[in-house]
């Protein structure tokens, strides 16, 4: 606990998050996987496994993982009000295959985190999307969004802003059900980043291509909605059902949601593998 108010007083809520992902990776590779996990991972977190599911059981009691987990954090937002923050960046999985070979296996991971009461961050949502790509540990990283003084703001900032965002996701879900790639775009924030198994996409105009292939017609229900105390940033997790088919697919689905200066939101990060 004194470390976290140590770190508090003197970084801000950016740094502190690029340093918590730094050293969660790093503790991957020395102190194992689930160890790393379960000193990151908040009480109550939850994974796509690979739809959202408690993530803690994962690592609880396993035994050590042969492979190895790395990656870096490229992509950081941080709420203005300091408690939410949203972790992007590279993953390399090495999973040896016998003494000569080695499988690699690399992708994105998005990872939603969360202030805690003692002031230290944990990861509050995993998720990840695998993409053939070089991998390399990202020696800077993108402050997502322009720093923005807290100033004194209603008490029920939070409680509108899940308000609205309520609202957002619902008509997300109305206009997913004539295809998901239709309804990002149409709720899109300018900074959209979109993330796909085996496609990756940064800014609304390098999406645009990926969101118009995309056409899963789906039913679409948040199980959360959670914003930030300062109600400028949050995010919303749940499950997409296939439409249309006979063998209904269900898959997971992470929305970051940011309000824009005309009060509106828009979605700035949407995982749907």
């Amino acid at each position: 606990m004194l470390t976290a108010l140590i770190l508090a007083a003197t970084m801000t809520p950016f740094d502190q998050v690029v340093a918590a992902e730094r050293a969660f990776a790093a503790a991957s590779m020395t102190q194992g996987l689930h160890e790393a996990f379960l000193a990151n991972l908040a009480e109550d977190a939850i994974s796509f496994q690979p739809l959202p599911l408690p993530a803690r059981p994962n690592h609880i009691g396993q035994p050590p993982t042969k492979g190895k987990l790395n990656w870096g954090p490229a992509w950081v937002a941080t709420s203005s009000a300091g408690d939410i923050a949203i972790s992007i960046g590279p993953w390399l999985f090495t999973a040896p295959e016998n003494p000569v070979t080695k499988k690699e296996t690399t992708g994105w991971y998005i990872s939603v985190w969360r202030r805690q009461k003692d002031g230290a961050w944990k990861v509050a949502v995993d998720t990840s999307v695998e993409t053939t790509m070089p991998f390399a540990i990202p020696e800077t990283v993108q402050k997502a969004l322009p720093s923005v003084q807290d100033k004194v703001r209603p008490s029920n900032a939070a409680a509108n802003a899940r308000s609205e965002m309520t609202t957002a996701e619902k008509t997300f879900s109305a206009a997913a059900r004539s295809g998901i790639g239709g309804a990002v775009t149409a709720q899109a924030d300018p900074l959209l980043r979109v993330y796909r198994n085996n496609a990756a996409g940064e800014g609304f105009e390098t999406t645009r291509a990926m969101l118009a292939a995309d056409r899963r017609n789906a039913a679409c229900v948040p199980d959360a909605i959670v914003t930030s105390d300062s109600g400028d940033l949050g995010y919303a997790y749940g499950t997409c059902e296939s439409i249309g088919r006979e063998a209904p697919v269900k898959i997971a689905f992470l929305h970051v949601w940011r309000k824009q200066g005309n009060a509106s939101w828009k979605l700035v990060v949407d995982v749907t593998p």
